[in-house]
């Protein structure tokens, strides 16, 4: 087939995704759509995927959108006459111990919240639903009654028949050898049949994606691995209705498959694939059998489902996935390349979301902006280090059982770590820091009392630091101590066109003040787009200050908005960033000759030092931040504590302050799914039916983390969106949204009887209207 010489859309990349973004594209009017394959549709990853399909996320948004892909793959066989072999089955995963027990009763407790049908049931009811499995060892079970699986290749196949039916073109056999770009904008590809031009381009190459991009200056952090399962010979009796079963304390799982028992795993050291380079021609290829690897699982499976024993195992597979650093696909613009769209790296999932993901992928292209509530899968998030093979390669290695660790509260990785460190690392190591990583960074979270003790005890209820941590904050109202922020990222703006824009962008039309003020973006939509600090130096110097490693985020976007991308800088390693905390504070500054008690933004030197002091308060702790080059963050810190600053705070410490008093922040509480109304930011002409609150348990029992449920006399009606232990109030608390049809107001928060949804039932709760 002749390609076309111009089109509005060329994707490179025929597995789900790629013919999922392309009948998407279709539906919503975008005709002039150009699929190119390289060799056969399904041919990379798709075609060993395990297909199941749970509907169940951790977010409303995603579970509304992993509903749509179940309800898309059940009608596409009535609208394109092509079977996808879609089959509700339900899924059961066991807990072994208790600490996946509470993690499966936070889930029951998020699946009523979101209106789904799931459910913990008896040992009793497992057996009813499966009894060829063995649960001696179990405690209980987690029931999804929606659940279901379908064939990845008909699936496929049914997608692209769609989009063939929707006037889009799907060329198998051609292959894309390069990008036409011009003045960093993508105006079409370079193929074995010749140039197309296109309006758009999107990357779906899956395990092929970072090769590419990097062939193009296009960072993706991206890494195939092994991914190993069996299946068995026909095994009489074996239930076709069975469920999907999963048993994640073993690192397994197991389905039927036409009379066939399919079982694989999601092991805790996984085997990176191909770190030089995916070869060209893989095309419906395995890898190599490592019995000595997947042994263990086997193992397990012989003691789970003891009709194995007899069975003959007809196939033993080993094939590749990709996934990311932080098990979340990569997808939308890419900050490299204007009109470059990438929707790769599904960490397994790939058909499990492909409805969702084509349909959001669709929307990003025809709208030019990223669909509301999926910031957490944007591109641009990762620094461009994390993409190198060395750190993919670490990583990889703990990605695939990360999907079936417990999800801890607070979990942190614990590969590819320290490679960035702040000026201050030494410092706060011999302080007995416990670092977490953000963006790569090493920060510190807490600080332990002694070295023995330096050390995350993971748990769902309190953690072994909050006692640190309420020391910490307990010394920001009455001491004086130093956070260090110096992972922030941060953006320097430069010239007063540019300073003058950047503050109208955050609803500032006055002319610009030397100081530090705090800005809510928005979307076109009118909903929230992010929150940041902008340090004003001057009327033509500001520094916009946000969470680790949102730099290429913020600066996409801001490029968006109208500032010129060349008067935006990254200057995140060139300055450290402390934030000074407590009453004592101002006697520390002026015990090294900084001054105190200033209202305004003032320059200074902390020993030999130059900074940028501005004052502010967080969580109502009175303090400073103070800005300097990341040179003298050493020096100046050791100053600072000669002078009396009498400890450091990490933080944990901060999360506190700032939950205690009620202040939202992004991602948490703020994001691109809620009205500034909504968070207590603006006032509005209607009534708020959704809106934040303040949370405090009404007596210090467990433990708070976010992703709770809130009811009011018994009924869902909103979730907590960060969670914390209040050193003042001796109690949990949080924040979180509520929704009522009628109105949240005060009247109605005191005409209920609310509670915190916990595992072992509900906990009186105390609610306050935040803002508004």
């Amino acid at each position: 087939m002749a390609l076309p010489a111009q089109v509005s859309t060329v994707i490179i990349g025929g597995g789900i995704i790629g013919c999922s973004i392309a009948y998407h594209l279709t539906k919503l009017g975008i005709r002039d759509v150009l699929l190119l394959e390289r060799r056969q549709l399904c041919c990379g990853t798709t075609w060993h995927s395990v297909g199941s399909v749970a509907e169940l996320r951790g977010t409303r948004r995603m579970t509304e959108l992993t509903r749509y892909t179940a309800e898309l793959y059940r009608n596409l066989e009535a609208e394109t006459g092509q079977a996808t072999g879609y089959k509700k089955s339900g899924s059961i995963m066991l807990a072994l111990n208790r600490e996946r027990l509470m993690e499966m009763e936070r889930a029951a407790a998020l699946a009523r919240q979101f209106g789904h049908d799931a459910e913990m049931i008896s040992l009793a009811d497992i057996r009813d639903r499966c009894p060829q499995v063995v649960i001696d060892d179990a405690l209980a079970g987690f029931y999804i009654s929606s659940d279901g699986r379908t064939n990845p290749v008909d699936t496929t196949q049914a997608l692209a028949k769609g989009a063939r039916m929707g006037g889009a073109k799907i060329v198998e056999n051609v292959e894309v050898t390069g990008l036409q770009v011009v003045n960093g904008e993508v105006r079409g590809v370079l193929t074995t049949e010749g140039p197309v031009q296109a309006e758009s381009v999107v990357l779906a190459a899956g395990m092929w994606g970072r090769e590419f991009g990097a062939a193009h200056g296009v960072s993706l952090p991206l890494q195939a691995a092994e991914h190993f399962y069996a299946v068995t010979e026909p095994i009489p009796g074996l239930q076709p209705s069975m469920p999907f079963i999963r048993v994640p304390d073993e690192s397994t799982y197991y389905k039927e498959d036409a009379g066939k028992l399919l079982f694989g795993c999601l092991e805790k050291r996984a085997k990176p694939w191909a770190l030089d380079g995916i070869p060209k021609d893989f095309c419906f290829d395995s890898l190599p059998e490592d019995f000595d690897h997947f042994e263990p699982i086997l193992t397990a499976a012989l003691k789970r489902f003891p009709l194995l024993e007899t069975a003959g195992i007809q196939l033993f597979f080993n094939g590749p996935e990709s996934f990311t650093p932080d098990g979340n696909a990569l997808m939308g613009e890419t900050p490299e390349l204007r009109n470059l769209f990438v929707a790769c790296g599904l960490n397994t999932v790939g058909v499990m979301t492909g409805g969702a993901m084509g349909l959001m992928m669709a929307e990003w292209i025809a709208n030019r902006r990223r669909p509301e509530g999926f910031a957490e899968y944007d591109v641009a998030r990762f620094s461009p280090f994390q993409s190198r093979r060395s750190y993919m390669r670490d990583r990889t290695v703990e990605a695939l059982g990360v999907l079936y660790d417990v999800g801890w509260p607070n979990r942190e990785h614990v590969s590819a770590r320290g490679g960035r460190r702040l000026p201050l690392h030494h410092q706060h190591k011999g302080a007995h820091a416990i670092f977490g990583s953000r963006a790569g960074w090493e920060v510190p979270l807490v600080f332990a009392p002694d070295a023995e003790r330096a050390v995350l005890q993971p748990s769902y209820g309190r953690q072994n630091w909050v006692e640190w941590a309420a020391a910490e904050a307990t010394a920001a109202d009455e001491e004086a101590v130093l956070f260090d922020l110096s992972a922030d990222a941060k953006l320097r703006v430069m010239g007063a066109e540019a300073v003058a824009a950047l503050h109208r962008l955050g609803g500032q039309n006055a002319p610009p003040q030397p100081g530090l003020t705090t800005a809510v973006w928005l979307t076109a939509t009118g909903k929230i787009e992010t929150a940041v600090r902008i340090l004003t130096v001057g009327n033509d110097e500001a520094y916009v200050l946000s969470v680790p490693g949102t730099e290429r985020l913020h600066r996409k976007w801001l490029a968006g908005a109208g500032i010129a991308p060349d008067a935006i800088q990254t200057v995140t390693s060139a300055h450290g960033l402390f934030l000074l905390l407590g009453p004592k504070v101002d006697e520390c500054l002026a015990g090294v000759g900084a001054g105190q008690g200033a209202a305004e933004l003032r320059m200074a030197e902390i020993g030999y030092a130059p900074a940028v002091i501005a004052p502010t308060s967080v969580g109502g702790a009175r303090g400073v931040l103070v800005l300097l080059d990341s040179e003298f963050a050493a020096h100046a810190a050791e100053t600072l504590r000669a002078a009396g600053l009498v400890r450091q705070g990490g933080l944990y410490a901060l999360e506190s302050l700032r939950i205690s008093v009620g202040e939202p922040a992004w991602p948490n509480e703020l994001g691109d799914t809620v009205m500034p109304q909504e968070a207590g930011l603006a006032q509005g002409k209607m009534p708020r039916t959704t809106a934040l609150v303040g949370i405090a348990l009404a007596t210090d029992t467990g433990a708070l983390y976010g992703a709770e449920g809130i009811l009011c006399d018994g009924r869902p009606v909103g979730l907590t969106s960060s969670g914390a232990w209040c050193h003042r109030r001796g109690v949990p608390v949080a924040l979180g949204f509520v929704s009522n049809s009628d109105g949240v107001d005060a009247a109605w928060l005191s005409s209920g009887s609310f509670s915190i949804d916990m595992p072992g039932g509900p906990v009186k709760a105390h609610l306050r209207l935040i803002g508004g």
